[in-house]
């Protein structure tokens, strides 16, 4: 021990040394980095194999080459390597059919989340002829259809590299297009967005000079959550950059050199130099693939990986045990970078469900089980609960219920209302009865420990969403509307930022007239209608003038000529007058058949004769 008191401290892990140092406090969270090696099964020894991209599921991999197929034909086409699960050698190599892959160059591919859309480029970083292309199949048995060019805005003077965000909602790619942020004669980082998978994209923004610089950027990655954009930087020698941003409406932060680092060694200069591009990785791999050259003009392209094992000794004592995990529950929540080990080799700015999956697969192996799955949409209604329990955990305690601030705050002094199950000696819990459609909830597991102290390890909040069926085919119309503002403003999604609904005037609805006013909806066909969720008005005056609908009639009809009145409904909850804003109010049609939906407003909250609503959903029963 040095005159400082700080104990040196070495640490093996998957056979990669990593230096701690521990001074009084617990030791901050990293991570360690393998020797560089090539994918095994998936290069040649000559020839272009470069521009990987791993599925989201981590269960196959895209890759250019130009490599001679079994026609004995060869040019720069699209290959892919399987595997069954995650930790499993990759397949053999296969190259995809017609019509993705012609006698033409197919280049960049990129996978969508779901595995149904694969984006790519008929041409080469700086070709201003190279356009976006999209392939989609039914099913990932399915063969894939006929490519459609992206046509503009998107493809305008040399489109390539395309990358698609993880809820397929923005797609970032490189572009020789005037008008870019830098050097108007190198490529910049673009993105395209639309409001939902059904929606054609958007005019592409440049990222702007956080991202691009006066050099060629190209070979984008955002990382599944949304918060780290991986690109390479350079001409003949190129390197790997990172920008990063708090949540995914932020600006990029600055570019930063990418480097994985081993006891102060950077790992890119420990294996082979030159250039670096097409970093990729899945939240279901802990392996960081990527292409490397000599450079960007030699013939030795390979794909090359990384094992990234975090290290999770966190107070120093040579060993990874219920000490350690007692410490990270301590900071759930917290943008704490000594605890933030996952997802992936970085972490993600906030220690949750994502570090306590990494630690227990780790502890206790990859077939660890959180069910379901943190943020999972579309969950059945008759979801079971089930984790995988730390060794020294002896009962659970669990916490279940629709709202964040109680499951986050109960305890066993204080339970809310959702301490749902105590002492519980199973690791599944079965909440009663079918969850409502479209429902978010919120869940907590305690695990106690056994003898002497029976120790509380406290959960992270974890949350979902029940399957919902929302009408995508809604036509408004009103009593009457003022200007900008009309009915069809309810249902087109303005000012909606996910399901929180912002201030902006015109994204809603508000009347003329004096009341009663009224506003219908009528829908494509005749549906068993389940629910009704409604965003009041909530201009930044709402909380004095009062426009948000409060007592309110309504009528539905499968042919718009015979009405029936709804029984029970509640009075319209008033709108904060605030960014931010969730629905608040939420209508039961029971199953009700019905084409047409009529909403009378008979008073508002300010008294006034003029109303309005931000938004309205509403969901039907499948068949």
């Amino acid at each position: 021990m040095n005159k400082t008191g700080c104990l040196r401290m070495t640490v093996m892990l998957s056979g990669v040394l990593a230096v701690l140092w521990s001074c009084g406090q617990v030791a901050r969270a990293d991570f360690t980095y393998s020797a560089l090696t090539k994918v095994p099964n998936v290069n040649r020894d000559f020839g272009e194999d470069s521009q990987p991209q791993i599925s989201r599921d981590g269960l196959e991999l895209y890759f250019l080459s130009d490599r001679i197929d079994s026609k004995g034909e060869s040019s720069d086409n699209i290959w892919v390597a399987r595997r069954s699960a995650p930790r499993d050698p990759w397949s053999t190599p296969v190259k995809l059919d017609a019509p993705v892959n012609t006698t033409g160059s197919e280049t960049s591919p990129s996978l969508s989340a779901d595995g149904l859309e694969l984006y790519f480029s008929d041409g080469l970083v700086g070709n201003a002829s190279a356009d976006l292309w999209v392939s989609t199949r039914a099913s990932k048995n399915d063969p894939w259809r006929q490519p459609v060019k992206l046509g503009p805005p998107v493809n305008r003077n040399g489109e390539d590299c395309p990358c698609l965000s993880a809820d397929g909602l923005s797609l970032y790619f490189v572009s020789n297009s005037p008008g870019g942020a830098n050097n108007p004669t190198n490529t910049d980082i673009f993105v395209t967005t639309r409001p939902t998978r059904d929606d054609p994209w958007g005019e592409p923004v440049d990222l702007g000079p956080n991202v691009n610089s006066s050099q060629y950027e190209y070979t984008p990655f955002i990382s599944p959550d949304g918060l780290s954009l991986f690109f390479s930087r350079g001409f003949s020698k190129a390197h790997v950059f990172v920008c990063k941003r708090r949540t995914t409406t932020d600006p990029w932060g600055p570019a930063e050199f990418f480097s994985p680092v081993n006891s102060g060694t950077n790992v890119w200069s420990t294996g082979p130099t030159g250039a670096e591009w097409n970093l990729s990785f899945s939240e279901e791999d802990s392996t960081l693939y990527f292409a490397h050259a000599s450079d960007l003009f030699s013939n030795d392209f390979d794909i090359w990986q990384v094992e990234v094992t975090p290290i999770l000794d966190f107070n120093g004592d040579g060993k990874v045990d219920e000490k350690d995990f007692l410490a990270l529950t301590q900071h759930w929540g917290q943008n704490d970078r000594w605890y933030d080990i996952g997802p992936m080799g970085w972490g993600d700015g906030v220690v949750d469900a994502r570090d306590q999956i990494v630690f227990l697969e780790t502890m206790e192996g990859r077939d660890f089980t959180l069910s379901p799955s943190p943020h999972a949409t579309q969950v059945p209604r008759d979801a079971i609960l089930t984790w995988t329990s730390p060794r020294f955990a002896q009962t659970y305690d669990v916490y279940f219920g629709t709202s964040f601030a109680d499951v986050s705050s109960a305890s066993r002094g204080d339970p809310r209302g959702v301490l749902v199950s105590q002492n519980l000696t199973a690791t599944t819990y079965d909440p009663e009865g079918l969850l409502p459609f479209g429902r978010t909830y919120y869940w907590r597991i305690d695990e106690i420990g056994g003898v002497p102290d029976f120790t509380i390890y406290r959960g992270p909040v974890l949350d979902f969403k029940t399957e919902a069926y929302p009408i995508k085919s809604v036509i408004a119309t009103a009593s009457g509307s003022q200007a900008n503002m009309g009915p069809e403003k309810t249902v087109d999604g303005s000012g909606l930022v996910g399901e929180q609904h912002g201030i902006g005037a015109t994204t809603m609805w508000l009347s003329v007239g004096v009341l009663p006013n009224w506003i219908q909806y009528e829908f494509d066909k005749v549906y068993k209608l389940h629910e009704l969720w409604v965003w009041n008005s909530n201009q930044p005056i709402e909380s004095f003038l009062g426009f948000g609908a409060k007592k309110v009639t309504i009528e539905y009809s499968v042919d718009g000529t015979m009405w029936t009145a709804l029984t029970d409904v509640p009075e319209f909850a008033r709108a904060p007058g605030a960014a931010g804003y969730p629905p608040t109010t939420f209508v039961s049609f029971g199953g009700a058949l019905a084409k047409y939906v009529k909403l009378t407003i008979n008073s508002t909250w300010g008294g006034t004769s003029i109303t309005g609503l931000s938004e309205v959903r509403f969901f039907y029963v499948p068949e």
